[in-house]
Parts: structure tokens; C-alpha cells; sequence
């Protein structure tokens, strides 16, 4: 399945001065299978599974000079670990804390080598573990964009027209709503989307998704007290139900406190379950330096686990030829958002912003706001067509290329 950060990784991989590279992201967006598929490309792959293999974790206990580690690796695999020809790939390893610190020693005394790792739940170490800046990179992975949706489809020459035309002709508009449409209900998450792709049953598709939910929950104790479970739980289902609206905790549960819900909702965003919409002033560049940490709203990770959640039946979503309407349009906004969020920097998270005046004489707002070539561009996320238009415009956010308004 292809992703677009398999390309990053490919020109990482040539870098003469490379370093230890961390994978970050939600649980089951896709990163080992895109560390195994550039794996495809050296002569030597070796996936170490920290999860599954625990006891290898004592290979760090007595040391962190990779020259050692790779000693015990190579004696207990049974194979040579060659500098250029072999990508080691640390899965899981936030069940290693002393493994990660062991990057920075693979940057300093093993540069040759290419590191790869990963982890569902690595942000939550990364908090406790010390190692210099500038010594590991950081990737971030996402479920697959609409983009991705339509190569995993094989629908590459649509791809390939939204990329390169300025005005997309009406029959094409159509065809890629009906696909927009699908790709609201799935999502992005790789084996929902291989489902899809195989059987074409919906039914079993939004199984898996009921089950990925299932995973998340179970995960919840991994991360916060058993006290606080029921915290996280209430603004995990909260989010598809508060999309495109300023969060207000009290719309959350009229049941817990304000700071309660806060915290949970904070462990969620480590997560990667949870993206910020924060406010800002917009009067110029970084919008990052007038965001308002008060006003914010909040989008879920995967629009198909969105629908979930907010339990939509399928009949009424597959009869609903205006997809802008469903979850009175929210599910519009939660889609572009998520877009935007795709096609960010990889080296970075993606920070979102939107603007908002509160007035009782008026009451305007901008859904998103970024910021490209040192100009601000508003993103208004607006149903139907403009009746004054003959011809409908619609275009799609593409990587590095941007722009100003969805129409859907």
C-alpha cells in the first residue's frame, strides 16, 4: 500500500550524515509496515519487537555502545549486522526506555548504520527518557489521505488530475465526491482500507473499525490511572460529537470538572487520537504567536473511526448524496482537517488554526487558517454549490501545494 512517507524515508536512507530515525504516531496508522516496506530495499532487514521479545531488552541493561549491542544481536539472531546494507528496525520500543536513549550512541559511534524505530504508545516514554537534541529524527504518520485512499484504489490518474489541474471538470468532480463519500465512512486506517479493497463490504469494514476502537479503549490503561479511565473514556467519545465547535468541557460531561476532562483530553493528543484547532488573532506570520490556548476545537484522528463512534447508520450515509449535510456538515470539517494534518511536514506535528470573531452584532469565522510563502490563507469548508457558479469548483489540499477553499 503506498505511502507517501516511504519517499522521505528513500532519501533518508542515501543521506551520508544520517541519523536514528523515530517513527510517531497513533497505534495501527501504518508505521511498521512502512518500515518493512522500505526494509524491501536494503540486503539485510531485521525487525527487533520489543513486545514480543522482551528479554532482548537486557542486551541494554549493562551499556548503551552500539558496538556491544550489535554484538549480542548478531550472536543471538545468528547473522551479521552490516554497516550500508542493513536497516535495524526497533518495534515497540517504548517497551525499552534504555533502547531509545540508545540512539543517540548509534548517531555518535555507528552513523553508517540505518535505525529505524517505532512505537503505538512512544510519546509517553519519550517524557522520561533524555537524550540530546539534534541527535535522533523525528517522522510523524497519520492514517492514509484521500490521495493515498485513491492510489490504494489504483486510481492513480485521478490522483495525478488533482495534482495537476487548476479546475477539475464536473464528471471528474463526481466521481472523486463518490470516492470522498467512501473515504468518510473508512477512513484511513490500513487495514480498513484493505478490507475495502478486497471485499468491498462495508459491513465488515466498520467490524474492524468497532475493533481498532476496542484496541484504543484497552490501551487507555497503558497510559493514565484506573481512577482516571473513565475520563478519558467520556472525551474519547466525546470528539465526533463535538466536531467543528470551540470545545466547552461542560458540552463534554456535565459530571466531571473542567481540569479533569482537560487532562485526559491531553493524553489523548499524545496519543495521536486527538488534533488541536487552535484560535489565533491572525495578524500575521507565525500564526503559532497569536494562538489563543483558551479557544480551541478539537478533531478526531480518522474520519471512518468518527463514524463509528457517532454509530451513523450506513443506509442513511450511502442515500446522502451531499456528504457536507451528514453530522450537520462537522464531518466536512473533521475531513479537511485531517487532510491538512496528512500533508504536513513530516518532520514535524502539524499545528491547526482557525479564526473566530465572537460578537453579538457579528459573529463570523474562518474554519482553518495556514500559512504558505509568508502569506495567510483562509480555509472555508462550505456545503452545496454556489448557485451564481455554473460550473462548481472544487479542489483538493496536495502536498505543497495549497489551495484556499474546499467546496464539498
Amino acid at each position: 500500500m503506498f505511502r507517501t512517507i516511504i519517499s522521505e524515508l528513500l532519501s533518508w536512507k542515501k543521506k551520508e550524515h544520517r541519523k536514528p530515525v523515530i517513527i510517531r504516531g497513533a497505534r495501527q496508522v501504518g508505521k511498521t509496515s512502512v518500515v518493512r516496506e522500505l526494509g524491501k530495499s536494503f540486503s539485510q532487514f531485521i525487525e527487533i519487537n520489543f513486545e514480543e521479545n522482551p528479554a532482548l531488552s537486557s542486551f541494554f541493561d549493562y551499556g548503551l555502545n552500539p558496538d556491544d549491542i550489535i554484538i549480542n544481536l548478531q550472536n543471538y539472531l545468528g547473522i551479521r549486522i552490516t554497516d550500508g546494507e542493513t536497516l535495524l528496525f526497533f518495534d515497540e520500543i517504548q517497551a525499552c526506555p534504555k533502547a531509545i536513549m540508545s540512539l543517540r550512541y548509534f548517531f555518535e559511534k555507528r552513523p553508517v548504520l540505518h535505525v529505524i524505530a517505532a512505537g503505538s504508545l512512544i510519546d509517553f516514554e519519550l517524557e522520561n527518557v533524555s537524550f540530546p537534541v539534534g541527535r535522533i529524527d523525528f517522522f510523524y504518520m497519520y492514517p492514509l489521505s484521500f490521495m493515498e485512499f485513491l492510489s490504494a484504489l489504483s486510481k492513480e490518474k485521478l490522483v495525478s488530475g488533482i495534482t495537476r489541474a487548476k479546475e477539475i471538470p464536473h464528471a471528474i468532480h463526481e466521481e472523486l465526491l463518490s470516492y470522498v463519500r467512501d473515504y468518510i465512512i473508512i477512513g484511513g486506517m490500513p487495514q480498513v482500507v484493505k478490507e475495502y479493497i478486497e471485499t468491498k463490504n462495508l459491513g465488515e469494514c466498520q467490524d474492524i473499525q468497532t475493533s481498532i476502537i476496542e484496541t484504543f479503549i484497552a490501551d487507555f490503561s497503558k497510559y493514565t490511572k484506573k481512577f482516571h479511565l473513565k475520563y478519558v473514556q467520556t472525551v474519547f467519545n466525546a470528539i465526533p460529537l463535538n466536531l467543528g465547535r470551540k470545545l466547552k468541557y461542560a458540552n463534554i460531561s456535565q459530571l466531571y470538572q473542567a481540569r479533569e476532562l482537560s487532562e485526559a483530553l491531553q493524553l489523548l493528543q499524545k496519543a495521536g487520537l486527538a488534533l488541536t484547532v487552535f484560535h489565533s488573532h491572525a495578524n500575521g506570520i507565525p500564526l503559532e504567536y497569536e494562538k489563543d490556548h483558551r479557544k480551541f476545537k478539537i478533531i478526531f484522528f480518522d474520519t471512518g473511526l468518527a463514524m463509528r463512534i457517532l454509530r451513523i447508520p450506513l443506509k442513511e450515509i450511502l442515500l446522502n448524496n451531499d456528504i457536507s449535510l451528514i453530522n450537520e456538515g462537522s464531518i466536512a470539517e473533521q475531513f479537511v482537517g485531517q487532510e491538512l494534518a496528512a500533508y504536513s511536514s513530516l518532520r514535524e506535528r502539524e499545528s491547526l488554526f482557525y479564526w473566530h470573531r465572537e460578537a453579538k452584532s457579528s459573529n463570523a469565522e474562518v474554519d482553518y487558517l495556514i500559512q504558505r510563502n509568508g502569506t495567510i490563507l483562509p480555509i472555508e469548508v462550505k456545503s452545496g454549490i454556489k448557485k451564481k457558479n455554473k460550473k462548481p469548483e472544487y479542489f483538493f489540499i496536495r502536498k505543497k501545494i495549497m489551495q484556499s477553499v474546499y467546496y464539498l
